[in-house]
C-alpha cells in the first residue's frame, strides 16, 4: 500500500537536502517543483478531458496501462494517472533537477536579466510534439512525457545556446541521482517491477532491474527542467 508513499520519502530526503545546503537555491527549486506541478497536473487533466469524448484505450494511460501503484483513496485508477503522489512526485522532480547543476558546479543563478530572448516556447514546442507522436504511433502515454521533455529540452539549446552546457550536465545529474533513488528503492521492494509495472505495453526492456523508460524519462526530463528556471526568467548562471 505504502510502495509509492516510501519512494516518495526517498526523494524528499534528497530533495531537502539541497534545500537545507543552499540557501540560494531555495527560490528555484520551489518555483521550479510548483511550475512542473501545476504544468503536468493542468495538461493531464485538458488531455483527459478531451480523451474522455474519444473513448481512449486505457491501455495508454499512464495508471494503469503503464503501471499501477496503489495512491491515497485510488486516485491514480479513477482519473488515469493524476493521484495525490503524482502531484508530490512532479513537485520533487522539478525541484531536485533545477539546482543539481548550480549545486555540483558551484554556480549560482545570476539576478541579471538577459533581456534579448523573450519569445519562450519551449514547452509549447514540446506538447505539440507530443500531440504528433500520439498521433503517429500507437504506445502508452509514458512516452508522450519523454517525447515533451525531449523537443522541449532541444528547444531551450536552439533559443539559449548559453544553457547548452547547463542542459545536458544538468540531465547527466538528475538521470544519476533519479536512478540512484531507484537502486535504494529496488534494495527494499525487490519485487516491485512485478508487483506495480505492466512491462507487456511498454519496450520490455529491463536495464539492471529498472524499466527502459525510467532512463529515458529522466535523462530528458533533467535536460528540459534543469535550466527552466534560467530560460522562463530570462536570467543565466554565474
Amino acid at each position: 500500500m505504502y510502495i509509492y508513499l516510501f519512494g516518495l520519502g526517498l526523494m524528499g530526503i534528497v530533495w531537502l537536502f539541497f534545500f537545507l545546503a543552499r540557501k540560494d537555491l531555495r527560490k528555484p527549486m520551489i518555483w521550479s517543483g510548483n511550475f512542473y506541478a501545476v504544468t503536468l497536473t493542468a495538461s493531464f487533466f485538458i488531455w483527459s478531458f478531451m480523451h474522455w469524448f474519444l473513448a481512449q484505450d486505457p491501455a495508454r494511460s499512464i495508471i494503469p496501462g503503464y503501471w499501477d501503484p496503489p495512491t491515497l483513496f485510488d486516485l491514480g485508477k479513477i482519473t488515469g494517472g493524476c493521484a495525490l503522489e503524482d502531484i508530490v512526485f512532479m513537485f520533487l522532480a522539478g525541484g531536485i533537477s533545477s539546482v543539481l547543476y548550480e549545486f555540483f558546479f558551484d554556480k549560482k543563478i545570476s539576478t541579471r536579466k538577459v533581456r534579448r530572448f523573450k519569445k519562450r516556447y519551449a514547452l509549447l514546442v514540446g506538447v505539440l510534439a507530443a500531440i504528433i507522436f500520439h498521433k503517429l504511433f500507437y504506445l502508452n502515454n509514458i512516452y508522450l512525457l519523454i517525447v515533451f521533455n525531449f523537443f522541449g529540452a532541444l528547444t531551450i539549446l536552439y533559443q539559449r545556446k548559453d544553457l547548452i552546457p547547463h542542459s545536458l550536465l544538468g540531465g547527466g545529474l538528475f538521470f544519476c541521482v533519479y536512478i540512484s533513488m531507484f537502486f535504494v528503492f529496488k534494495y527494499f521492494y525487490p519485487n516491485f517491477l512485478t508487483d506495480i509495472y505492466n512491462l507487456k505495453l511498454t519496450s520490455g526492456v529491463i536495464l539492471a532491474g529498472i524499466p527502459l523508460e525510467e532512463y529515458l524519462y529522466s535523462l530528458t526530463f533533467g535536460m528540459i527542467w534543469a535550466p527552466i528556471y534560467e530560460y522562463e526568467h530570462n536570467c543565466k548562471d554565474k
